[in-house]
């Protein structure tokens, strides 16, 4: 029994053959390039994480008075005002009007005078030495 539109012949078979090997062909390269699409698309998020790593920083903050303590990350390009104000969020703590943003560590040094400074540059121009910070509140007093 033939169906119409079938070719049994030789030649279509060959033909069949040869079109399934162009199309294995084509299909192993297609293969190819989505492995390295992908491999490109890997590299890419490693490069913006690498990147994101070097412009955060993790800061580290204690409230000296109370010895609450927060740790959290912040981009290098921050002035030390904004991390001061970011310290009370993290702190979960009401700002006084007395109160000092300064270096942690045995000698602690005020950095009221240089709030206006990033991360960066207050490490740069060696006013801190690292990331750790504390706010001094005045407890009062006679």
């Amino acid at each position: 029994m033939e169906f119409e539109g079938n070719h049994t012949g030789p030649h279509s078979l060959d033909e069949a053959v040869e079109h399934l090997k162009e199309a294995e062909v084509h299909l192993e390269m297609a293969r190819a390039e989505e492995a390295k699409a992908e491999r490109d698309v890997k590299e890419a998020i490693h490069e913006i994480e690498e990147a994101s790593r070097h412009d955060e920083v993790e800061v580290h903050v204690v409230q000296v008075n109370e010895l609450e303590k927060a740790t959290f990350k912040e981009k290098v390009k921050t002035t030390l005002q904004q991390v001061w104000d970011m310290s009370y969020k993290e702190l979960r703590l009401e700002r006084k009007p007395k109160d000092v943003f300064q270096t942690a560590g045995a000698q602690p040094q005020p950095l009221t005078g240089h709030l206006q400074l990033t991360l960066e540059q207050a490490r740069e121009q060696k006013v801190i030495g690292n990331f750790h910070f504390g706010i001094a509140s005045e407890t009062g007093g006679a």
